[in-house]
């Protein structure tokens, strides 16, 4: 009997010890066994209805680095969205799950054959000193990649490349376009332009004061007086270092210097510090450095006094929007190596100006405005004009002779090197663009609001090139690959719409 009783007790304990193991596999695994039925709070991402739990979209995000890390950008990039300037991976892991599914459902499983043939031939391997022991310590043991998990990933990418050319199989590059682009970017432009100074025109511009008043009237809430700052400050300068020490010397001496501006401003800085009173510790002959101080009236930006001069990182660093009344700036340089330290003791807020104070103001304004307006006509006006007289047969340059116009004549140039030396290189360029030879380019603004100008394209040549047809051979493959992008983008999203992914509500934790 009893023998029977211990032989029952261990076949129930057995059975016990299965049930607890079964069940803590159950509720605490990080896979969905149950399709999003239960434990929804742990579901992290959802895709076809299936909850993925957060050690699982770890392990699916980790792909994401790991591709990157190994050069499938395209790949990466395109599961992550090509646009995206964050690092969430979540859409990385929800078009990954898809990509699966989709390559499943169109029968591509790429072979044990084909991944191994693969692996060498990834971008990272392309590089002389990366070897497999490289990528496995650098890249997949960081990462907690496996060779299998390496293997899973590179079927991942065979898969997406095999989809995205079965997808584009139906649509070829025409050559014309890849034509089109080589004579675009290859194509030498011999070009005549007439420039229209505002400047000339300011000059001959006259502002009434009735103008003047009328604009100040409208105007006067916001026509104040620049801000000014004054402030109290004291001048480190270095002591002089023989001039055959040696190197070692001069360094020293240097540090030395710059650690006693830096004792002496953390007195100057402190909570309880009376800038004025400390300050006067520190001036005249050191061991270290001869100090000066003073005081600078409240000035304007713009109106620097001459301890200031040419130095705009002092000055930015004074008028910044976050200094405060009271504030010790930090050591500044300044000329010959030596430091200024100041003390913000006084802060003028902007003022309404009258009329009179504002005039000068408001003439360069009234000026500028006007100016350009006649520059502006003044170009219009010709290139209407040149535009009749070529049409009607005339060449441009009697044509530009006829209105008295200053031509001037560019050397040979193309997008690719725009005409050297010139600040408006890039506006001539864009302008040219398109147009064809014997044509006039529209009116066309220069840079800085100097003026405008036209164009007049007198020859297009394309230099013979050897290399042209694999240019071409080039910029068609390039044209065939962002039209598979554009075609796999579009499907893939149609196909991402269907799954039914959903994002979290939550932050996604980050690993």
């Amino acid at each position: 009997m009893l023998t029977q009783i211990r032989h029952i007790q261990k076949g129930v304990l057995i059975a016990v010890t299965v049930i607890i193991v079964v069940s803590f596999a159950f509720l605490y695994s990080d896979f969905d066994f149950v399709e999003g039925t239960l434990g929804r709070q742990d579901c992290v991402v959802k895709v076809y209805d299936r909850c993925y739990r957060l050690k699982e979209y770890q392990k699916l995000a980790s792909h994401f680095d790991v591709s990157l890390e190994l050069g499938m950008y395209d790949f990466a990039m395109a599961l992550f969205g090509e646009n995206r300037l964050d690092r969430d991976p979540t859409d990385f892991v929800m078009s990954l799950v898809i990509l699966r599914k989709e390559a499943e459902r169109l029968g591509i499983e790429p072979s044990a054959e084909e991944i191994k043939a693969a692996i060498p031939s990834l971008p990272i391997f392309q590089q002389p000193w990366v070897t497999s022991e490289v990528v496995e310590n650098r890249i997949l043991g960081p990462n907690g990649f496996t060779q299998s998990d390496l293997a899973q990933l590179v079927k991942d990418y065979i898969s997406f490349q095999k989809l995205r050319d079965l997808i584009g199989s139906g649509v070829a590059a025409v050559p014309s376009e890849a034509t089109k682009l080589y004579i675009k970017e290859n194509q030498r432009y011999t070009a005549t332009v007439v420039r229209f100074d505002r400047k000339t025109e300011g000059d001959a511009v006259k502002v009434t004061d009735e103008e003047i008043k009328k604009y100040f009237e409208e105007n006067q809430e916001d026509l104040k007086s620049e801000p000014k700052r004054g402030f109290e400050y004291v001048k480190f300068i270095p002591k002089p270092v023989a001039e055959d020490a040696t190197n070692e010397v001069k360094a020293k001496a240097n540090l030395d210097f710059a650690n006693a501006v830096n004792r002496a401003y953390a007195d100057l800085a402190g909570d309880e510090a009376n800038f004025s009173n400390i300050a006067k510790q520190y001036l005249g002959e050191k061991a270290e450095f001869t100090a000066e101080s003073g005081t600078l009236e409240p000035f304007a930006r713009n109106e620097a006094p001459d301890l200031l001069k040419d130095n705009a990182e002092a000055i930015n660093a004074l008028f910044s929007g976050a200094k405060q009344a009271g504030e010790v700036s930090v050591p500044v340089q300044t000329e010959g190596g030596a430091y200024l330290v100041f003390h913000l003791k006084e802060s003028v807020e902007p003022q309404p100006l009258t009329l009179e104070q504002a005039t000068p103001a408001i003439k360069e304004v009234l000026t500028a405005t006007k100016s350009n307006r006649a520059v502006n006509d003044a170009a219009s006006a010709a290139h209407a004009k040149l535009s009749e007289a070529i049409k009607a047969g005339k060449s441009f340059a009697d044509a530009a002779k006829e209105q008295g116009l200053k031509t001037e004549t560019l050397p040979s140039f193309s997008e690719n090197e725009p005409p050297a030396g010139l600040a408006d290189a890039a506006a001539i360029v864009q302008a040219v663009t398109g147009l064809a030879e014997k044509e006039l380019s529209a009116v066309s603004e220069r840079p800085a609001g100097e003026g405008y100008f036209v164009a007049y394209v007198d020859k297009i040549e394309i230099y013979k090139d050897e290399e042209a047809q694999s240019k071409k051979d080039a910029l068609l493959a390039t044209i065939k690959n962002q039209t598979d992008r554009t075609l796999f983008s579009a499907w893939f999203n149609q196909r991402r719409a269907e799954s039914g992914s959903e994002r979290p509500t939550a932050a996604i934790p980050q690993q």
